[in-house]
């Protein structure tokens, strides 16, 4: 062993999950899913339920950043987990889970 010993510090956490880094990282995330899951919902849904997804960031009240993609509609839910009346898509949900392999 070297003998370097590291000691995590948890009072730095803010500060790195709030870095440009992290917030960069989690953006980049967010806008690989959002085309596929516009693909997905303009193939099984529809243009308009497509054109509704989005990329939202935002600080959670504890300091927390995200970047989530939504579908803003007031059926969207509806979609992504299913009704009575509605099939269960899940749209978000698969494309969070997708991955395209670009070579």
């Amino acid at each position: 062993m070297s003998g370097i010993r590291f000691e995590f510090d948890p009072r730095c956490v803010p500060e790195v999950m709030q870095s440009q880094k992290v917030r960069s990282a989690l953006r980049t995330e967010a806008n690989r899913i959002a085309p596929v899951a516009r693909s997905i919902g303009r193939d099984e849904i529809g243009e308009e339920f497509a054109a509704s997804i989005k990329v939202v960031e935002e600080i959670r009240p504890r300091g927390r950043p995200t970047a989530a993609v939504v579908a803003d509609r007031a059926d969207a839910a509806d979609h992504e987990h299913g009704t009575s009346n509605t099939p269960r898509r899940r749209v978000l949900g698969r494309a969070a889970h997708t991955r395209i392999e670009v070579t």
